[in-house]
């Protein structure tokens, strides 16, 4: 009976555990955690890499990746990512 009281808090605190290990090392990584949200009416980008091609846009500017982008929405409103 001992055994059975003393697995589930065991069992909460190696999870608990693996999940900030996974955490730490995404960071140690370079992971960054975007903002999971996309601008109503995007129709392209363009970013300093490829001139002024037009790019199948992203949802912001944290997804797209790469500083100076901008976002063009269908609305004539732009949104530079600094």
């Amino acid at each position: 009976m001992a055994s059975i009281k003393l697995a589930l808090p065991m069992a909460l605190l190696l999870c608990g555990l693996m999940v900030i290990g996974s955490i730490q090392s995404a960071e140690a990584q370079g992971g960054k955690f975007c903002p999971q949200f996309c601008y109503d009416g995007l129709e392209y980008m363009t970013c300093p890499s490829t001139g002024s091609q037009h790019l199948k846009p992203a949802c912001n500017c944290c997804i797209a990746g790469e500083k100076g982008c901008v976002l063009y929405l269908n609305n004539g409103q732009v949104i530079n990512c600094t």
